[in-house]
């Protein structure tokens, strides 16, 4: 893990320039992090301004708190005027990918992230900076780094978004962190605004919530060391991702698997609590040739186009593969809630 070349970022800028930044479709609180953390760092060592632009609904209860009480700001993407901007930063995403789409008509000046290009078909082409590296646990660490290599101090709106990220991004440090990820979260923290983090964390909930919940409880399958749930409409990605990060800490089970329609596509993610194990390369069997992936570590998130497929033939396909992955194509699956018959009151 190095930082990259400074001088490189550098030649991107110009004082008084305009940018845009952007992150990948229904932003999450790494690429949130990174945003707010990035357009400080411009602002302060550059005098460059910038406007983000964020794609797709927040829905997840955590992410719309983050945005509102840390007021993150952005204009509507086709609200883009490209006479305006110098260009385009990416951060926690990268070009190409499929859940990534800058806006068009203006050139990516600057990319940032810590996901491997995986298998997705594009690469990263920044003109002048390209810092990927995957050894980091959170884009937010690799901006706390950069920030420091600019000698450039964080407030506290700042310190608290980048907290934000790293924490979300590596479960409190317990999932693929690294020394460098807990440098930056134990420094951070002592900058955060505590009382916004502790509003963030434990967000109000709506009764549609608790619906969403029950409908995945109940369409949960048990299968040997794995869990599956595959719904049918979602009202947006993160359900599903929330879906499987909630079942992985089921006791006795070290796979979750979770899917839902959404925005014409079938979004799947997979989580694993298993020491050493790597969740994309079995999200990337399931999805196969008609679908595209990315991830690392334990968690893994992909999609499925719902174009000349129907929900109910892809449930069909990610099940049938995901039972030879983990070597349970014979097995029978059990509810996760199977309920009991219980004497009624008198």
């Amino acid at each position: 893990m190095t930082l990259p070349d400074l001088d490189s970022f550098r030649a991107c800028l110009q004082p008084g320039d305009r940018v845009v930044l952007c992150t990948h479709r229904h932003p999450d609180p790494d690429g949130l992090g990174a945003l707010v953390a990035l357009q400080h760092l411009l602002r302060e060592a550059f005098e460059v301004e910038s406007d983000l632009v964020l794609e797709g609904r927040i829905r997840r209860a955590e992410n719309i708190a983050m945005r509102e009480l840390l007021e993150i700001t952005a204009l509507p993407k086709g609200g883009v005027d490209p006479s305006r901007y110098t260009g385009i930063f990416v951060v926690d995403a990268q070009p190409g990918f499929t859940h990534t789409n800058p806006p068009g008509a203006l050139n990516v000046l600057g990319v940032i992230d810590h996901h491997e290009l995986a298998d997705e078909k594009s690469e990263c082409k920044a003109p002048s900076f390209c810092w990927v590296d995957p050894n980091y646990g959170a884009t937010s660490t690799m901006l706390y780094d950069l920030l420091r290599a600019f000698d450039v101090e964080l407030d506290i709106r700042a310190a608290t978004a980048l907290f934000c990220g790293v924490r979300y991004d590596t479960n409190d440090l317990a999932r693929d962190a690294t020394p460098q990820d807990a440098e930056a979260y134990f420094q951070l923290q002592k900058m955060a605004d505590r009382r916004l983090v502790a509003h963030i964390d434990q967000p109000e909930l709506s009764r549609g919530y608790f619906r969403e919940m029950a409908d995945a409880i109940e369409s949960c399958q048990c299968y040997g060391p794995l869990l599956l749930t595959l719904m049918g409409e979602v009202p947006s990605p993160e359900m599903v991702a929330e879906v499987a990060d909630w079942f992985v800490r089921l006791r006795g089970k070290q796979w979750s698997l979770a899917g839902g329609a959404c925005d014409n596509r079938y979004q799947v993610s997979v989580r694993t609590d298993m020491p050493g194990a790597d969740a994309y390369p079995a999200l990337r069997y399931i999805v196969g040739a008609e679908g595209s992936c990315g991830g690392h570590g334990r968690m893994a998130g992909g999609q499925i186009p719902l174009t000349g497929l129907s929900v109910e033939e892809v449930q069909a396909l990610v099940r049938r593969r995901a039972l030879e992955v983990f070597g349970e194509v014979d097995t029978e699956g059990e509810p996760l809630a199977r309920r009991e018959n219980r004497p009624q009151a008198s």
